[in-house]
């Protein structure tokens, strides 16, 4: 079911960079590159939570980098 889901998600993020690759212009280099960049980032994480759903989000880092300065402020 995962590889089901897995395929969904790319086929997703295929779809929205093909119907905006049409959009940009042939000399809109950096945004063809800014939209490649941030929609494979996107799906890197989406990926990542579907095969790993119990990992720890961004708060769970934050919070184990400053709880030990916070009670040194104590």
């Amino acid at each position: 079911m995962i590889w089901l889901n897995m395929a969904g998600t790319t086929f997703v993020c295929a779809l929205i960079v093909w119907a905006e690759w049409h959009c940009l212009g042939d000399n809109q280099k950096r945004e063809r590159v800014s939209l490649i960049a941030v929609t494979g980032a996107v799906w890197l994480i989406a990926v990542l939570i579907l095969m790993f759903p119990d990992i720890p989000g961004p708060i769970a880092m934050l919070n184990s980098i400053f709880k030990p300065l916070i009670s040194g402020l104590k």
